[in-house]
């Protein structure tokens, strides 16, 4: 089953002060953790979270061992998810000073398989630049307001999120804001053309994209491939269209 889990975290060691995780099937877990990274004005801003409440929270080895319990009691390969690779950070942060064994187990499990689902979401609003969560919250549900940060809410807002996603179609021209154009070669992951709104073809790289051109009827000449591949990066830059199709570079 899929487990859609979400940190807050210290600002200078990044240690982890709350988890928040909701299973597919509607089990929710949360807990703060206690560290002894101080907790700044900064982190209680944004996560409402003080110094108080993690001094008065569970330590870090009794919540991933109960976080463990809890994923394990239902489920023997649990996929846990996640948006951003931030999370990395924090769950790497507690493993290096982690002292019980299921904590240890918890956090590894978490660091080697946790799946970033960011680069899903790229793919389907077809943008370059990760969406924050709170636009793609926004997107599926107008009524929402602004992120709070809180763990569990935004664990709960990721399930929201990617189960909408994964129904529905793949959607262009809706965050134009998260798409560089000018992606230069070497940062490519593909190449996509584009009839009006629909996905007509995906390409590994720009190369490829001209090499398939070069198999297509074409009435304007030879020329009109001359430095096809700039073309396509100008078409996606601009909005523009060349061989009479839009493109986008991820």
């Amino acid at each position: 089953m899929y487990y859609y889990i979400d940190f807050e975290a210290s600002e200078a060691e990044k240690k982890i002060i709350s988890v928040g995780c909701i299973c597919e099937d509607g089990r929710e877990f949360y807990s703060l953790v206690n560290t002894d990274d101080p907790i700044t004005f900064r982190i209680t801003q944004i996560t409402g979270i003080t110094q108080e409440d993690v001094d008065d929270a569970p330590s870090s080895e009794k919540v991933f061992a109960d976080l463990f319990d809890w994923s394990y009691s239902e489920d023997e390969a649990p996929q846990f998810i996640c948006y951003g690779d931030g999370d990395f950070d924090f769950v790497y942060a507690n493993s290096q000073c982690s002292t019980g064994y299921k904590e240890a187990l918890m956090l590894s499990y978490l660091y080697l398989n946790m799946y970033d689902c960011s680069q899903d979401m790229n793919d389907h609003f077809l943008v370059n630049k990760t969406i924050s969560l709170e636009k793609l919250g926004q997107h599926y549900d107008e009524t929402m307001g602004a992120q709070n940060h809180n763990a569990i809410d935004d664990a709960k807002l990721l399930k929201m999120v990617y189960e909408k996603m994964n129904s529905g179609q793949t959607e262009n021209n809706v965050f134009n804001e998260y798409l560089s154009p000018g992606r230069i070669p070497s940062q490519i992951r593909k190449v996509v053309r584009l009839i009006g709104n629909e996905v007509a073809n995906e390409f590994e790289s720009l190369s490829e994209a001209v090499k398939w051109m070069r198999t297509q009827p074409n009435d304007k000449g030879g020329s009109y491939l001359n430095n096809a591949e700039e073309k396509i990066i100008t078409a996606a830059r601009n909005g523009s269209k060349y061989f009479n199709s839009n493109w986008r570079i991820l």
